[in-house]
């Protein structure tokens, strides 16, 4: 088993046992990265070299001939295959930390659509633990800043929908509902879903007063970062608060005298 943790400190665990630092020095553990990274395809030579070497340098295709051989020996049984194209093949049972939060990810938001409360809580939770740390936290590189961005994403949709599901528990999860809002917010203070969340969450604990105030705190806010109002469904989480109506109802089909709506 192979367990390669590419958020946080970079790390590589063979069957218990942690491999990273006997990898050839900063080339080899990028070498790794990289390609676990991107394992869901091929890799050219040409961009390998480009990425480990990117100022160039005389010699650079030989320099990686020899590190893949080495890291091939070191990485048993993962395997590195092939040669114009190389790829990482891992053993079954194995894992990526990257993989992990996006797949939870898309659990996770599956579940929410759903509306199954009780699945998306886990999944939402996965993914939030791997996408909050750093990308290769001890590295830097145009590569990396990207899947950090993308690592961003995956952060702001988890927290998303792990609000949900705890605003979806209700009970004793509320008080999480709220403080998932909160950071969202924080870390997106111009988005609505975080003051939607945090609307919603007020209500839910019987506080509608605090919950018009967070309205009024975004309608202020995106008036005077941008010149806009609240979007549409936002407005209508306010107009249900002034009318003391419930914010979180599931969707219910209509009947008539003549039995279901079609």
């Amino acid at each position: 088993m192979v367990r390669i943790q590419l958020c946080g400190r970079f790390a590589v665990v063979i069957d218990g046992q942690p491999a990273e630092s006997r990898f050839p020095g900063r080339q080899g553990r990028l070498l790794v990265a990289y390609l676990a990274a991107h394992r869901a395809q091929p890799v050219e030579r040409t961009v390998l070299t480009d990425v480990l070497w990117p100022d160039g340098g005389a010699g650079a295709a030989g320099t990686l001939t020899v590190l893949l051989s080495k890291v091939r020996t070191l990485l048993v049984p993962a395997e590195i295959r092939g040669r114009r194209t190389v790829q990482l093949v891992l053993p079954e049972d194995s894992a990526v930390d990257l993989e992990t939060a996006t797949t939870s990810l898309h659990s996770a938001e599956s579940a929410v659509a759903l509306r199954d409360w009780r699945r998306a809580w886990p999944t939402a939770l996965a993914a939030l633990y791997v996408s909050r740390r750093r990308f290769l936290a001890e590295f830097e590189a145009p590569w990396i800043d990207e899947w950090r961005r993308q690592l961003d994403v995956i952060y702001e949709r988890a927290l998303a929908c792990y609000g949900e599901a705890c605003l979806g528990i209700g009970g004793t999860e509320l008080p999480a509902a709220e403080r998932a809002a909160r950071r969202l917010m924080a870390h997106a203070p111009l988005a609505e879903t975080g003051h939607q969340l945090l609307i919603r969450a007020l209500a839910a604990r019987g506080d509608a007063a605090a919950a018009l105030a967070a309205y009024d705190q975004l309608r202020r806010l995106l008036r005077e970062e941008l010149g806009v109002s609240p979007c549409p469904a936002t407005q209508a989480l306010h107009a249900r608060l002034l009318r003391g109506q419930p914010l979180d109802e599931p969707p219910t089909r209509r009947t008539s005298a003549s039995g279901p709506a079609a």
